[in-house]
């Protein structure tokens, strides 16, 4: 029997308009190659048959990341990479111990805590992100780091993102989740296609989840209102 958590994460995905899901692993990177390690806190979510998403390590033993990533577990984590397609001296690899994700009572968190079989250590390559508490106003620039595509890039790519007012979203999408966040970026420098799970970084911390992408924006699940069921998450594991 399917698990619990593999069920309600089927009927969320199969619950989204059709149009939508043919974008849910695509985004607009643009941007460019990030500075060498400049994103300690990325983490690389290799699944079964060569899949991956981004990540982010939130503590020690914790990667936050896309629940859509769960469909391809089990996952291996890579910590303190610039380029997947060779192994660093930097990397540090766990394999996912358990999963869990966010049941809310009147919306779905798409976010996934999944914890490490062992605790990274420290240092100038990989290091823990704080999440962003506060509301961050519409019009803020904010950025995003990831691989990108289905084949991981050749290093860390870093865009720039605008975050769309909520009733501006609110305009072309009717009915949009309110844990969700609109975002955009406008540049067309690198493809249009990035892996589930990067972070959405505001003021040098976690504001979002990357989720998916539908025609100009891109949408990231807010952290900040499901911090209480994460520190409980963590504490009771």
């Amino acid at each position: 029997m399917p698990h619990p958590q593999e069920l309600l994460l089927s009927l969320l995905l199969l619950t989204r308009p059709l149009a939508e899901a043919s974008h849910s692993w695509r985004w607009m990177v643009g941007g460019g190659e990030a500075k060498s390690h400049s994103a300690p806190y990325m983490a690389y979510v290799q699944g079964k048959d060569n899949h991956f998403c981004g990540g982010f390590l939130v503590a020690p033993n914790w990667v936050m990341t896309a629940a859509q990533c769960l469909v391809y577990k089990p996952l291996t984590v890579i910590l303190g990479a610039r380029t997947i397609q060779r192994k660093e001296e930097s990397w540090q690899v766990f394999q996912v111990e358990e999963e869990r994700i966010h049941h809310g009572a009147s919306s779905l968190c798409l976010c996934l805590l999944a914890q490490l079989n062992g605790n990274a250590t420290s240092n100038s390559y990989v290091r823990t992100i704080s999440i962003e508490r506060s509301e961050v106003p519409g019009g803020t620039v904010c950025s995003t780091v990831g691989w990108g595509d289905e084949t991981p890039a050749a290093a860390l790519h870093k865009a720039t993102v605008t975050i769309i007012k909520q009733r501006d979203c609110l305009s072309n999408y009717p009915g949009l989740a309110d844990n969700l966040i609109c975002g955009h970026s406008g540049s067309a420098e690198v493809t249009e296609r990035g892996d589930a799970g990067d972070p959405l970084i505001c003021n040098n911390k976690a504001y979002g989840i990357f989720s998916y992408r539908y025609k100009q924006f891109g949408f990231y699940t807010h952290i900040a209102p499901y911090l209480p069921w994460t520190k409980n998450v963590m504490k009771c594991a």
